[in-house]
């Protein structure tokens, strides 16, 4: 039987991502240190173009300390999902898409719902992706 690779469970991988931080910023806490934010970047397709290049495209998990909203004093972590897209072909004049999610979730929200959230932005950098793709002419950079 020969073994086919399928692409991996996004909504998977996304929680999983949001889990990674909360253990990261935990582990920083225990050793006195502050959290700055960071943004990570999970895997979710690639296009060859008609010029030969490549469209990458992620699902992108940004999180930052952010003052509490209302009369209550204080921080928290938010996280905020959204996709990317990026060709990459030398001379392109549409290079890149960007969808983020117009809501924010805590830290501490069940990770499987917030990556719910990135679903459908992904789908429309896909959709975004292919037609870019299929029209592109842009030839692949090859440095010097």
């Amino acid at each position: 039987m020969t073994y086919i690779p399928t692409a991996p469970d996004l909504k998977f991988e996304v929680a999983q991502t949001i889990r990674a931080r909360r253990k990261a910023i935990a582990a920083a806490a225990d050793k006195g240190r502050s959290f700055y934010g960071s943004t990570d970047h999970d895997e979710a397709g690639s296009f060859a173009t008609a010029g030969g290049s490549q469209v990458t495209l992620h699902a992108v998990v940004r999180s930052s300390e952010e003052r509490k909203p209302g009369p209550v004093y204080g921080w928290e972590i938010q996280v905020r999902v959204g996709a990317a897209a990026k060709c990459h072909g030398h001379g392109c004049v549409d290079p890149s898409f960007e969808k983020q999610h117009d809501g924010r979730f805590l830290l501490d929200d069940d990770a499987d719902v917030t990556a719910e959230a990135a679903v459908p932005l992904v789908q429309a950098a896909r959709e975004w992706a292919q037609k870019h793709a299929e029209k592109c002419r842009a030839q692949p950079y090859t440095g010097r």
